[in-house]
């Protein structure tokens, strides 16, 4: 649970931020995290990965979620 944490500081985002709210697992079973604290989402994620925003890519202390070529390039 902590490097998701880590991970979403390193992108400058919350935990919550790197829930993929179109994913089908989110939409069954996620709704609830609206309103719910970082450490309640952390451990949806760890339980429920498919609900993560993918890729994530790490790179020159950066973050990136989501496809995007361009912004790859520059890491």
């Amino acid at each position: 649970m902590e490097e998701l944490v880590e991970l979403a500081k390193l992108g400058g985002i919350s935990v919550q931020g790197r829930l993929n709210k179109r994913s089908k697992t989110y939409k069954e079973l996620g709704k609830e995290l609206e309103v719910s604290n970082e450490f309640d989402v952390a451990n949806f994620l760890m339980i429920n990965p498919k609900a993560i925003i993918r890729p994530l890519v790490t790179g020159n202390n950066k973050l990136i979620l989501g496809f995007k070529a361009d912004v790859y390039k520059e890491l």
